[in-house]
């Protein structure tokens, strides 16, 4: 049953690879008149509604395949207390625990997989859910900053690189004694599928209006590091409320000032 989920959601994707890629190139300027620039944009907007879809369609696919994983860990963890019972009652040998005890480790580390993958997912839902919203935002000016009732932004001038990561890491950890939750950090397969340029960005899981949130970019601002924070998913994503750090992708949202 999960090798065939696995296939479904392999073909999903590849068909999102092939929506994606035809999105993109609709998106290059190409000269038209009158009723072909409103055929195109019709045609656009609904490749880039397929797009969505075909995201949606693998994220269910994926919620399944994490249901299936979560079985196994459960099933696995009580094998795991059975085996140390039986080694202490002296019934088996210890590398027969130790065996076990992988075994969990593995089906732990497969759902870990999963719901980073869903929650990297749905931000990335939202990023490109919202990226007409962005697309009709005036022009930030460097060092300018705007707040509306969904997005934050700042155009800092700072020569920002993802080389500059660990300093805020590192401020986020001695301020709140844990590690920053970063999404993503540069390219992933999911903004592959999108044809985001993610390359030089990172994305974290905080709400921008939280105290950490809250935290965090005022010390971006200070720092002069631009940032996009959405303060809630767009439809269709659950949880994608989270701070972008860097420019805007410029193949998604190159029309947008910050992104320039």
């Amino acid at each position: 049953m999960k090798q065939a989920l696995m296939k479904r959601i392999i073909a999903s994707v590849a068909l999102l690879l092939l929506f994606s890629h035809t999105a993109v190139a609709q998106e290059r300027p190409k000269p038209s008149r009158g009723h072909r620039t409103v055929s195109s944009n019709i045609d656009l907007g609904r490749m880039r509604a397929e797009v969505i879809e075909k995201i949606k369609e693998t994220r269910a696919g994926a919620e399944k395949l994490l249901a299936l994983h979560e079985a196994d860990r459960a099933r696995i963890a009580e094998i795991y207390e059975q085996r140390r019972e039986q080694y202490y009652m002296g019934l088996i040998s210890r590398s027969e625990v130790l065996q076990a005890e992988h075994d969990l480790a593995q089906a732990m580390l497969r759902v870990d997989q999963d719901k980073r993958w869903l929650h990297e997912t749905e931000i990335a839902l939202t990023e490109y859910g919202m990226r007409d919203e962005l697309l009709r935002l005036p022009n930030l000016a460097t060092g300018a900053y705007s707040e509306s009732t969904t997005l934050l932004r700042f155009n800092g001038g700072a020569a920002w690189s993802l080389g500059d990561a660990g300093k805020i890491e590192s401020f986020f950890a001695q301020t709140f004694g844990r590690a920053l939750p970063i999404s993503a950090l540069g390219q992933t397969a999911t903004h592959d599928r999108l044809r985001f340029d993610h390359r030089n960005a990172m994305d974290v899981a905080l709400h921008p209006d939280s105290r950490e949130g809250q935290t965090l970019l005022g010390y971006l601002r200070r720092s002069g590091i631009p940032f996009i924070a959405f303060r809630s998913a767009a439809p269709g994503a659950a949880t994608g409320a989270h701070i972008h750090i860097g420019k805007p992708s410029p193949r998604s949202y190159r029309e947008l000032g910050a992104g320039r």
